[in-house]
């Protein structure tokens, strides 16, 4: 949204101001009545500071809230951004607006030198004026949500396109509105997907994992990897091995309940203190095991991914990773060593590391024989 769409500001009281329903960083079992989401901004988000910030110095007026009237109440208008102020206004007015209002709250309220009960907003028609703007500020702007809220927000963007477009031309349209890249939406909406049937299905009672807790950032890391995004339903392969997405966004049918729970339990469940995949940079592996048959048989029967992992042609990739990396890594400190005195820590590693190259060379000679022993 172009800066001079925002630049008629106006003034309107507290009262006349309502918080968003629709809201993006509002958790999903957040019921939309005001004093909910009131109660739940003022927990979840550090009010006590925003709140001070305005008790001193009054409220900013190159901070204006955004508005559009409200569909059925006369009079009204509901904050589309600045949910997070309008709250922090409330508040100081008056702290026993939030149900349960801590001390620092009332602390604030009654030592207060400013309480604005007028604030300066720009009002617009509809909600679709609202949204590019907070793309702009809050997917590729300093004043960035969370992944969800992100995914979220975007959602609401991909629901003005045209349903009767192909999902890849809507996915660039977004893109166009926010100033992203066609494939980060499709990334963030295909997780968006999937975290919803995760959602349908309870989380799949996993113990503790619920909407505040789940980490959508891993979920959507793991599915950005086309296999694992095969593996759970969201593509499909041509005849030619490759993948074709299923649009998982549009057609959530596509997606496999029995993958996806799996996959969920993988990344989240913890047994004595750690998940089954265990850190982000094992994802990796977890996409080499779903790919391979024997591989996540033996995952699937409670074998360490790690174990799994040296099942799949991979493993072998990464073996000749470390050897050209060991390989440059000795080839330059040979090109020192003349310049050097001796030392014995230096003779004792390259004691160690001629050993370990011995061991290699033998165990591919071994590998060679045993491959000719099979004609």
């Amino acid at each position: 949204m172009p800066e001079n769409e925002l630049a008629e500001i106006t003034q309107l009281d507290l009262d006349e101001l309502l918080l968003d329903e629709e809201n993006p960083r509002l958790l999903e079992s957040t019921a939309r009545d005001q004093q909910s989401m009131l109660d739940y901004i003022a927990a979840s988000t550090s009010i006590e500071e925003l709140m001070g910030a305005i008790a001193n110095n009054d409220y900013f007026a190159g901070e204006p809230i955004i508005v559009v009237p409200h569909e059925t109440i006369e009079g009204k208008f509901v904050v589309v951004e600045g949910n997070r102020r309008l709250t922090a206004l409330r508040l100081l007015q008056d702290p026993e607006a939030c149900s349960n209002p801590g001390n620092k709250i009332r602390e604030i309220a009654n030592q207060a030198k400013y309480k604005p009960t007028r604030i300066p907003v720009v009002k617009k028609a509809t909600r679709a004026l609202v949204l590019p703007y907070l793309g702009f500020r809050h997917i590729t702007g300093i004043k960035q949500w969370e992944p969800l809220a992100k995914a979220r927000y975007i959602k609401q963007i991909f629901d003005l396109t045209d349903p009767a477009n192909e999902p890849r031309d809507r996915y660039y349209e977004v893109a166009k509105v926010i100033g992203s890249r066609r494939d980060h939406i499709k990334r963030s909406l295909d997780a968006l997907a999937v975290y919803r049937k995760i959602e349908n299905e309870n989380f799949y009672d996993i113990e503790n994992l619920d909407e505040e807790s789940i980490k959508f950032s891993i979920l959507s890391t793991a599915l950005a990897d086309d296999r694992i995004g095969f593996f759970v339903g969201m593509s499909r392969k041509d005849g030619t091995g490759n993948f074709i997405s299923n649009d998982p966004i549009v057609f959530p049918e596509c997606l496999l309940n029995e993958p996806v729970s799996e996959l969920t339990h993988w990344l989240y469940e913890k047994i004595k203190g750690k998940t089954k995949v265990g850190e982000s940079r094992n994802l990796r592996m977890l996409a080499a095991v779903v790919s391979d048959e024997k591989a996540l048989a033996a995952f699937r029967s409670d074998s360490p991914l790690k174990i799994a992992f040296e099942m799949t042609s991979d493993i072998t990739q990464d073996f000749m990773a470390l050897l050209y990396q060991a390989d440059s890594l000795v080839t330059e400190a040979a090109s020192m060593v003349a310049t050097i005195d001796y030392s014995s820590e230096a003779q004792t590693v390259s004691k160690r590391i001629f050993e370990n190259i011995r061991l290699i060379g033998r165990e591919m000679v071994e590998k060679l024989r045993a491959a000719e022993d099979e004609f």
